[in-house]
């Protein structure tokens, strides 16, 4: 990156959309992702001159944004979990559709937040950038600092894991037999 280490404009102006994105695609709440991008600001900002020298700087600080926001996931679950709060009666009443759809939904991406975290911290940064900020192999790997085919390897094993963790989701098939 032809650039100066310490211009915030150079580095991180061309790729905040992105990092926004890539942030909010796993928190999927506003506070959450702004703790995320803080916390990306800053290791990045810290990390200004070794960036700048990186082969690929962009795919780096994607990889910073994603495993910031992987961390701060887990905070935000962990911290839910210690909670256990009730269902407001208040919450049955809303305007955003019938309330089991919102409570499935909101099951269903929870479960995939949880199944996330559970993952080896490499595999769950590279599905993460395959699938949700649908990066190349090669992209991945430049980023984790590994070959494109063990790239393929850490996304290929999360999603078994994640199969396994989640195949409670899967819809149940009829499996009566007919007369």
């Amino acid at each position: 990156m032809d650039c100066e280490p310490s211009s915030y404009d150079a580095l991180i102006r061309p790729v905040q959309e992105q990092m926004l994105r890539s942030i909010w695609r796993i928190t999927r709440v506003a506070e959450d992702a702004e703790d995320a991008l803080q916390e990306s600001l800053t290791v990045i900002w810290k990390r200004r001159a070794r960036i700048g020298r990186h082969p690929r700087p962009r795919a780096l600080m994607l990889r910073i944004c994603v495993n910031c926001a992987c961390d701060v996931l887990r905070t935000r679950l962990r911290r839910r979990a210690r909670e256990k709060t009730l269902v407001d009666p208040d919450a049955l009443h809303t305007k955003q559709g019938p309330v089991g759809e919102r409570f499935e939904r909101e099951e269903v991406r929870e479960a995939i937040s949880h199944a996330l975290v559970r993952l080896p911290r490499r595999q769950a940064t590279a599905v993460v950038m395959r699938y949700l900020l649908e990066l190349s192999y090669e992209e991945i790997g430049h980023t984790l600092g590994c070959s494109e085919t063990t790239a393929r390897v850490h996304v290929n094993r999360a999603g078994k894991k994640l199969s396994r963790l989640l195949a409670h989701l899967a819809p149940t098939h009829c499996t009566e037999k007919k007369p």
